[in-house]
Order: C-alpha cells, then structure tokens, then sequence
C-alpha cells in the first residue's frame, strides 16, 4: 500500500478489499494481519528481507500508516475489529525460505530475548496510533510460532521462547503489556505414523501426554504474562491442525484427525481461548476438512458436531477422579450448555478403556461424528 513514503496506493489493495467486504456480508468476524515492510522502512541489518523489523526512524511512519488502516477497515463495508501485527515475528532471517517469507523474521538470536524487545517497542509506537482512530478495535501480538518450549533446553535455543518476554520486557521498562489487546499464537500437532498417535515433540506434548500441544502453548503464554503481572488479556490460536506431509488420501491419518479435531477444540475452549482457527479447510500439509472438490472429509463433520455440541459452552472444567468409577485411564472435559452438561472423553493412551459413570446413564452417547450410541452407565472408550 505504501511502496513510496507517504503515498498510500489503496488501489494495490483492491483484492483485499473486496474479499473483506465478501466476508462481513457473510457474518464473518477478520482478523486482518498487517505485515510486510517497505524497502525504504527496513531495518539495516535486514534490507534485502520484506519481513524484517522496521527501522527505528520510520516507526512513527508505521503509527501513523496504521491509524490510516484502522479508520478505513474499521467502517462499513469492511468492519474489521482484530489487527495482528505481523505474523510469526519470532523467527530469524536464518530458517526463512527466502527474502519475502510470509513468516516475520524479528528474531535475533543475539539477543537476550531473542528480537522481543524491539517488537515491543514498535507496539508502544503505533498503540497508542491505533486506538486514536478508533478505541473498540483490538491490537493483537502477530501470530507466534512458539517453535520450542523453554521447559526444554536440550531441544530449544536458550533465547527463543524469550520473544514473548522480550515484548512485555520492553528493554527493562516492563510495561510492554500496556501496548496490546490480546496475543495470537500458532500450535501445530504431527501425525506419528500410528492410529491416534500425535504429539509436538518440540513441547514435550503426545497423545499420551497432556494431548494436544494447545494447552502447554496457552499455559506458557500466561505463566509468562503472570510472571510480568499482566493481566486481561485474551488469546487466540489463530493457526492449528495435526499434520503429515506424507499422508495422502491416508485413511489412518484422516481417522486420527477426526480424534485429534475434538481433543483439540475441547482443550481450546476449556483454556479459555477467544478463537481456535483449524488451518486450513482445504489444508496445509494435508491438515484439510475439505478434499481436492472441496467436499467434506471425516475431520469436517467431527467440526461441525464439535461445533454444535460445545461451541456455546459457557464453561468447562477436567473430568475428575469422582466422575467415573473404573476409569483411571480415561481423560476430558465436562462442559455446560444451558441446562445440560456434554462430556468428551478419550483414553489416555489410545487403547479401550471400559468405565463406568457415576453419575448413572447418560442422555445420549455419540461418537465423534456424530453418529449416536446406545445410552448406557458401562461403555468403552476409545
């Protein structure tokens, strides 16, 4: 949009445009991301790379391009509410595929905290920008990748899960946090070749280990804005799926991910996520709900009785010991809806497991597609 400083060319927006219009018809809520810095904004040290941090001089040109943005996309027809700042800005020049990546490459391995306290910086710049033009729009931390949990060093780089600190660090102001509304961050699981098995080595997560890598993501994020003191912010995964880049009209794989699917919706609205956005519908190393024709496969219908059944949850809390009787090696969530309960149970290792509930027979039982079972106080878990 602005190629030359100070000179906004909209009409390069035009696609865009169009397809926010297209979407808040629809009734679609858009999280616009705004990324990508012109070469005569780069930061010196990344001038040949459009993903790069902006320099220091021209951060008050990014304020100011962003309050433009905001008091045009905020409006009929386009409505936007949600900005995320640049996606995936933890990530170094080094591990990019080339100078105009989609991820962000902010990341500094020479740094303490890893390039986070420069990001924080450039929010302290345009916060303040942003909510002038319009004060009900939210300004989120651009999609973090979070590739490795600092709880393991051995396979992490010691400054790399630091980024989100550097942020609320602010170059030892620690007042970071006054700068954004709420936090995306991006949490990916891997098929492990093997029915229902999956897990985010990276995070120490597994089928059979705390399930999917969301919930150690999310419990990060909030350790470290506790640790600062910082509080009333909400959180999105605006990117998520169990993948396999080999799995092709994979029945196993296509099986697992209908599993994984409830897992993941059940643990991401039981952490209180604001938004948990499976990517993609006709999918990235075959994470799809859609196939080639865009028609629906198996992992579609797990999202939408996942979505029917306790997408309106007004709360949810572990299924505990006194719930079940003989049932030690089951795990899930109780979730309320109105004047019902919806339980979603799995095993914890992947095998059946036979149990009991204590509460007596149950409504109704399905399946994760939907399909109903027969109601009964003794069933198997899967």
């Amino acid at each position: 949009v602005e190629p030359v400083e100070g000179s906004l060319q909209w009409e390069n927006a035009a696609a865009l445009d169009q397809q926010l219009v297209d979407a808040s018809a629809a009734g679609l809520e858009v999280i616009l991301i705004v990324r990508g810095t012109p070469e005569w904004a780069r930061a010196e040290e990344t001038l040949g790379y459009s993903c790069g941090p902006i320099r220091p001089s021209k951060l008050p040109n990014f304020a100011s391009f962003m309050a433009q943005v905001v008091r045009r996309y905020s409006q009929p027809p386009y409505n936007v509410s949600y900005y995320e700042i640049w996606n995936e800005p933890d990530v170094e020049i080094s591990v990019l595929p080339g100078p105009d990546s989609a991820y962000g490459c902010w990341g500094d391995p020479r740094d303490e905290y890893y390039g986070g306290g420069y990001y924080g910086e450039m929010l302290k710049v345009i916060y303040p920008a942003v909510k002038a033009a319009n004060p009900n729009v939210q300004v989120m931390v651009g999609g973090l990748l979070l590739i490795c949990s600092p709880h393991i060093p051995a396979e992490c780089p010691s400054s790399h899960p630091k980024f989100l600190e550097g942020i609320l660090h602010r170059n030892g102001n620690n007042d970071g946090g006054d700068y954004f509304d709420g936090i995306s961050f991006h949490a990916y699981d891997y098929y492990f070749d093997q029915l229902n098995r999956f897990g985010n080595p990276d995070w120490g997560t597994a089928w059979n280990n705390g399930g999917p890598g969301v919930t150690a993501k999310a419990k990060f994020i909030r350790e470290t804005l506790a640790a600062y003191n910082v509080s009333g912010k909400f959180l999105m995964n605006t990117e998520g799926a169990i993948l396999c880049d080999y799995c092709v009209d994979d029945d196993e794989f296509e099986a697992t991910k209908v599993n994984f699917l409830v897992q993941f919706y059940s643990a991401a609205i039981a952490e209180g996520l604001s938004a948990n956005i499976w990517y993609s519908a006709p999918g990235w190393r075959n994470s799809g709900l859609l196939d080639r024709k865009l028609e629906p496969k198996p992992g579609y219908h797990a999202y939408a009785f996942a979505r029917e059944t306790i997408g309106a949850a007004s709360s949810a809390e572990p299924v505990g010991d006194g719930d079940l009787i003989d049932g030690n090696g089951v795990v899930g969530y109780k979730f309320q809806r109105l004047n019902h309960q919806v339980w979603v149970l799995w095993s914890a290792d992947g095998a059946e497991q036979p149990i009991r509930l204590r509460p007596g027979t149950p409504a109704a039982i399905y399946d994760p597609l939907g399909i109903s079972q027969e109601p009964s106080q003794e069933i198997t878990i899967g």
